[in-house]
């Protein structure tokens, strides 16, 4: 069995700039944990496979492609390869999701 505590996991360099930690790495999938502070975000980018964002705390903007949503706790969102995709952090205080990678 493998248990990692979020304030355990490994900080990712990343170019967006915020806090990212992997809490898995595993042959068939990647799980990261994120917090987004007031006004930060990962800016529109793509991955060579489909992901999910599932959110965890705070309230945010999810863009796909061409499509925008709102979400809040509670919310997941599919993120398929290749396609562009951002999230933001428009709210007052901190969002947290996680992305799970599927490899």
């Amino acid at each position: 069995m493998i248990v990692v505590r979020v304030e355990d996991a490994p900080r990712v360099d990343n170019p967006h700039g915020v806090d990212v930690r992997k809490l898995m790495d595993e042959k068939s999938a990647q799980i990261f944990y994120i917090t987004l502070k007031p006004g930060e975000s990962l800016k529109r980018h793509t991955t060579p496979v489909d992901a999910f964002i599932y959110v965890l705390k705070g309230r945010g903007i999810v863009e796909v492609g061409d499509e925008r949503a709102e979400v809040k706790k509670g919310t997941a969102v599919y993120l398929p390869k290749e396609v562009p995709h951002a999230v933001s952090n428009e709210g007052s205080l901190d969002m947290a999701f996680l992305v799970i990678k599927v490899m």
